[in-house]
């Protein structure tokens, strides 16, 4: 079987009745306000922060849920314990996303003024 059958024949079935897949919202953005070259990279950097917002506030959120898991054992235990407070994990996120939600408040801005 070439390739190009393979790839066809592990293609999932197209229900005519399923809804189409969410628009990413910068997209949305991106194709109601048209626009230059210009505001299409400012778009794309906000898109990224975005991203990258996205991405540190699930490290948060999966450090409190590692916490709440440590303080719901049958067993705690001191060591656990330890490890995540000793561990830093959220703080680097918390910083990244401090200066993500910085950026995004900036690319917020260019694009208002570009409206």
């Amino acid at each position: 079987m070439s390739p190009s059958r393979a790839r066809v024949a592990l293609a999932a079935p197209v229900r005519e009745d399923a809804p189409p897949p969410p628009e990413d919202p910068v997209d949305a953005l991106r194709r109601r306000l048209g626009g230059s070259a210009r505001e299409h990279v400012v778009l794309d950097f906000l898109e990224d922060d975005l991203r990258e917002a996205r991405a540190a506030l699930a490290g948060v959120a999966s450090y409190v849920a590692n916490v709440d898991a440590a303080l719901a054992e049958d067993a705690p235990s001191r060591d656990r314990f330890l490890s995540l407070a000793m561990g830093g994990g959220p703080i680097e996120k918390i910083d990244e996303l401090a200066e993500l939600l910085s950026s995004v408040r900036r690319r917020l801005a260019q694009v208002a003024a570009r409206m």
